[in-house]
């Protein structure tokens, strides 16, 4: 501690040369000056709660050792009475009912060795509240020390923890390469990944970690972010474009009739116009009329219905994989472009699935990113996980320099 105080003595000497010093040219100058003054001050402050502990400790010490001293001279007393009490040669070590009694030669040594210990009690209690009033004096202890503390024991296990639920996100997002993950387990991907960043951003706050891995989970949580809004977005695309296909199945179905039906239609028209024709006639007419219309409404429907049937084309593995291991992605887009194929000259269709190519860049634009960039981290990088495994040097330097405590206050 004396070592401590006299190397911030040496620097709270050196800020004063810099902040008294004339030298300092620029509009800098200044600012420096009084930010020299500031902490030359604050440095002096320190040094002499280091001073004045390193003063109570040592009185301790002191009080210590002569306690210890008288305590050392009662046992040499004692020993010295118990083997002249003992002429035998054997220690006198007295029952318990002669150690309370008015004969017990050794019962003065014990009233002094109890007075010796109240004073050893007594001493520690005033140099410890001497210490604590010197902790509790004007420059305060934030609690963001006290918490970094707390965080310093347990960095260890912190990132112990933080490196296996890093490690368990990824191993799910390469089983999703595979199969489709059930839903809560891309939730319990999302989960890990904002603990790894709770835990990230933790250790780097307490100058235990690098601010890099927090800039590097916020990124994978941004891409994730922006893959989840992409494909609920070619999902709501998809869903337009259904409704709009099955319109458009009812129009052409609707047409087809119409134009197989034609001829009833214009030859019971015509009866119904002609002058000469009898009420019978017209009648008749009107109702082979009717059951052909029925029919193209009745067409139109049962296309629409078939259309609505239509279940999303299957995705191939390979398919799967360039989504990301989403197949719900492409399953959607393939059955985008299926339904643009089956009626491209309808406007409705092309209006409704327009964007679908967009929102698809963007979902495996987000997951090559993600990829990537996580891949290169876990292969190149240190793991408190696996700590034998193989890590790029240059890697890890150049995330050391982004370890940066966050800043204690005065």
């Amino acid at each position: 501690m004396r070592q401590v105080a006299s190397m911030l003595r040496q620097e709270a000497k050196d800020l004063r040369v810099i902040g008294q010093g004339d030298g300092l040219k620029g509009r800098y100058a200044d600012a420096l000056r009084d930010g020299a003054d500031g902490l030359e001050v604050h440095l002096r402050e320190t040094a002499e709660r280091y001073e004045r502990v390193h003063g109570h400790l040592t009185g301790w010490a002191h009080a210590l050792e002569n306690l210890q001293s008288e305590a050392d001279r009662i046992l040499r007393n004692a020993q010295v009475v118990a083997e002249f009490d003992a002429p035998d040669g054997h220690h006198a070590k007295g029952d318990g009912h002669h150690a309370q009694g008015d004969d017990d030669p050794l019962a003065g040594h014990r009233t002094s060795l109890a007075k010796v210990v109240a004073q050893r009690d007594e001493r520690a209690a005033h140099f410890g509240s001497l210490i604590r009033h010197e902790i509790d004096d004007k420059i305060k202890d934030s609690p963001w020390e006290w918490f970094k503390d707390r965080v310093d024991d347990w960095s260890g296990t912190i990132a112990l923890v933080v490196d296996a639920m890093s490690w368990t996100a990824t191993v799910i997002a390469l089983v999703a390469l595979a199969t489709t993950p059930a839903g809560w387990v891309a939730g319990l991907a999302v989960w890990l990944a904002v603990g790894v960043l709770a835990g990230h951003s933790l250790l780097a706050a307490a100058g235990d970690g690098s601010w890099a891995d927090v800039a590097m989970d916020i990124f994978g949580l941004l891409t994730m972010q922006i893959g989840t809004r992409a494909l609920a977005q070619l999902r709501n695309v998809r869903n337009a474009t259904k409704l709009a296909a099955q319109l458009a199945a009812e129009e052409q179905a609707a047409a087809n009739s119409a134009r197989a039906t034609r001829s009833v239609r214009d030859r019971t028209s015509a009866v119904v116009n002609r002058r000469g024709a009898t009420r019978a006639e017209r009648a008749k007419a009107r109702h082979d009329r009717n059951i052909a219309r029925a029919a193209n409404l009745r067409a139109g429907e049962h296309a629409s219905a078939e259309e609505a049937a239509v279940a999303m084309p299957e995705a191939s593995r390979w398919e799967t994989v360039r989504m990301g291991g989403e197949k719900e992605s492409m399953r959607l887009h393939k059955d985008i472009v299926r339904m643009r194929t089956s009626y491209p000259n309808h406007s409705a269709v092309r209006a409704a699935s327009e964007g679908a190519e967009g929102h698809k860049g963007r979902f495996q634009a987000s997951w090559t990113a993600a990829t990537v960039v996580d891949g290169w981290d876990k292969g190149a990088g240190s793991s408190d996980l696996f700590p034998s495994k193989w890590q790029y040097g240059p890697y890890g330097d150049f995330k050391g320099r982004y370890t940066r405590e966050v800043g204690t206050s005065w």
